[in-house]
């Protein structure tokens, strides 16, 4: 069924999550199989390439000629600068893993996997219902709440410490403010089903891009320890001893 209010909204990305983390290569070879350093640098590396474009899409959802409340135009643009610069903690976490250095290295371009979910941001963002890029909004900034377990078993294996995972403990904080105001926008701006259906259907399908980007960074981290010729073949440094 779609959903068409917030409680079914809610209800939908339980199911979604429940589902994702279920399924997902990324989530059973982090919480069963051996890993390092490296399988981390990854997903930073591919977080800052789509986390760097968040704001900018934010902003065009503000900046488009159809109608829509002030006081929604006005959100999507303080959103979008509320959310710049958050790629720069990816960046910091990446550098402070071990002796991979700022300037030592040329970052690695993004996988497919990234690009295709930037595409599908920025297309959502200036067709359609200017309404259904909060449905991205709405698992993103909660997004937490669900995987607190890989985050502790990243935490565990790879003995990290909150310094070293400022987007995953200090991003945390920033963004369950961002989910409360999402949730009052959503409740404050969606007034037909046409809305939440809307909502609905980018929240299923970016949350299922973001599925694929995580199983391809786990993919990529089997290659690389396996030998293979990587495009995160830089990252070896930071590979145990």
């Amino acid at each position: 069924m779609i959903p068409t209010s917030l409680e079914k909204l809610l209800s939908r990305r339980d199911d979604l999550w429940h589902h994702l983390l279920e399924r997902s290569r990324f989530v059973r070879g982090l919480m069963a199989e051996p890993f390092d350093r490296r399988l981390f640098g990854i997903y930073l590396i591919e977080t800052y390439h789509y986390v760097i474009h968040n704001p900018r899409h934010q902003a065009l959802v503000g900046a488009r000629s159809e109608a829509m409340h002030p006081n929604y135009r006005k959100f999507c643009f303080e959103h979008a600068a509320e959310e710049t610069g958050h790629e720069l903690m990816a960046l910091h976490d990446l550098h402070h893993l071990g002796s991979l250095q700022e300037g030592s290295y040329r970052l690695s371009s993004a996988l497919l996997q990234t690009e295709l979910l930037n595409a599908y941001l920025y297309h959502v963002s200036t067709t359609g219902n200017p309404l259904q890029r909060l449905g991205y909004s709405f698992w993103a900034e909660s997004a937490y709440q669900y995987v607190g377990n890989v985050i502790a078993r990243t935490r565990q294996v790879l003995e990290l410490s909150d310094a070293q995972m400022t987007f995953l403990v200090a991003h945390a904080s920033i963004d369950e403010k961002h989910a409360a105001e999402v949730a009052k926008t959503l409740t404050s701006f969606c007034t037909s089903d046409d809305d939440w259906h809307a909502v609905a259907q980018v929240m299923e399908g970016s949350l299922q891009l973001q599925g694929n980007l995580l199983d391809a960074v786990w993919d990529e981290f089997v290659a690389l320890r396996a030998g293979e010729d990587s495009r995160y073949r830089y990252l070896n440094v930071l590979r145990p001893s």
